[in-house]
């Protein structure tokens, strides 16, 4: 039976909610789920569809919310489906416990997540949000895009660079109901720390911290896995400058796993797709020579030259190459790409920080070496988020 929330019980959530401040990731949002499931919760979850009080999740049931009809969400829960509701929301009835997302169609792998959920129906999918503690979703973000076992200087950079990415793209989904996604675009997100404890005592030794531009904004703190030896102008990437971003040399990341990579391609399937996308001049054979051997010692925005108008981006996107910073050469009638780093390039290598803080540099020098024209400041948790 349905349950009308009382004012006190309402309370409650107000309370725990409000201290502290929390941030809606989107989890996988452009994945279709239909039907997903809920379980091994390690204390107890308030299930509220719409005003009522369905019951409480906890580790010896499940809950599977599946896409109604007519934009509205149904419940599996207890053995009884309950239908037709606008919104459904999962609460924890007290802090810092966790419960296993995973989506029963399409096949999602069962995730752990901490805070609370809202599950909502869009025309052709479910909406699932992950409502969570900022600290606390910083941990998950730094496990996830930086690994375990890395130094401790690491992790503070980490933390500062996500904590301003997260302030400063904070609106960057506000349109679809949730403030950040977990895809890298924004950044990754996949799960609850894990791992060692390391990670939450740089969120913590970090806390407020953020880096500014001389304006005043908060500065935009992109990374990458690795940048290759030369980070990358933000215009090649996304055609805009952005204040304060210049790109380096790199000297730390040269070495690293990441660093380089081959790829083999048919001559053929390359100069098609800069025949028909971009009409490249192959009866000249000049053009037609430099198609098949361009030495890349430094980035730049286009393949050759500007004057072909082929973006170096265009080129990775098609591909699926690693980065857009590589020569080609004409060996055995095949094109090979020899390629520098992983990612964009822009902002901070993460590799090439990583060698930084093994080598012994402190967490303020390795943001100077990389945002030299930014300042770290410490804000009051009443202003961070307004």
């Amino acid at each position: 039976m349905l349950r009308t929330l009382c004012g006190c019980f309402i309370g409650i959530f107000v309370y725990l909610s409000g201290l502290t401040q929390t941030i809606r990731i989107g989890i996988s949002p452009t994945k279709k789920f239909t039907h997903i499931k809920f379980n091994n919760a390690t204390a107890s979850y308030a299930v509220v569809a719409d005003s009522f009080l369905v019951g409480y999740l906890n580790k010896n049931n499940s809950l599977e919310v599946l896409l109604g009809t007519k934009g509205k969400v149904d419940l599996l829960f207890s053995e009884n489906r309950k239908k037709g509701f606008s919104k459904v929301k999962l609460i924890a009835v007290s802090l810092n416990h966790s419960l296993d997302f995973s989506s029963i169609s399409p096949v999602f792998k069962s995730k752990g997540f901490e805070g609370d959920f809202e599950i909502t129906a869009l025309s052709d999918r479910l909406l699932v949000v992950n409502e969570v503690d900022t600290e606390t979703y910083l941990e998950g973000v730094l496990e996830s895009e930086g690994g375990e076992g890395q130094p401790m200087e690491y992790y503070k950079v980490q933390a500062i660079i996500s904590r301003t990415f997260a302030r400063r793209a904070f609106d960057k989904h506000s349109t679809e109901g949730f403030n950040l996604c977990n895809q890298v675009h924004c950044q990754a997100y996949l799960h609850k720390r894990m791992g060692s404890s390391m990670i939450d005592s740089a969120v913590n030794q970090t806390k407020n911290q953020v880096l500014f531009t001389q304006d005043g904004a908060f500065a935009p703190t992109f990374f990458s896995a690795n940048c290759g030896g030369e980070t990358c102008n933000p215009a090649f990437v996304w055609n805009e400058e952005m204040e304060g971003l210049v790109p380096l040399r790199d000297t730390f990341c040269t070495k690293t796993k990441q660093a380089t990579w081959v790829k083999t391609l048919d001559p053929t399937v390359w100069k098609t797709f800069f025949v028909e996308k971009y009409a490249f001049p192959v009866d000249d054979s000049v053009s037609y020579h430099y198609l098949f051997h361009q030495e890349l010692n430094h980035r730049k925005a286009f393949f050759i030259h500007p004057g072909y108008g082929i973006p170096m981006r265009d080129i990775r996107e098609k591909f699926e190459l690693k980065s857009s910073y590589f020569s080609v050469k004409l060996e055995n009638n095949q094109v090979v790409l020899h390629g520098k780093g992983y990612g964009h390039g822009v902002g901070l290598c993460q590799e090439g920080a990583m060698a930084m803080a093994k080598k012994g540099f402190y967490y303020t020098q390795i943001l100077g070496y990389y945002f030299p024209n930014f300042h770290l400041e410490i804000i009051g948790e009443a202003n961070r988020w307004e």
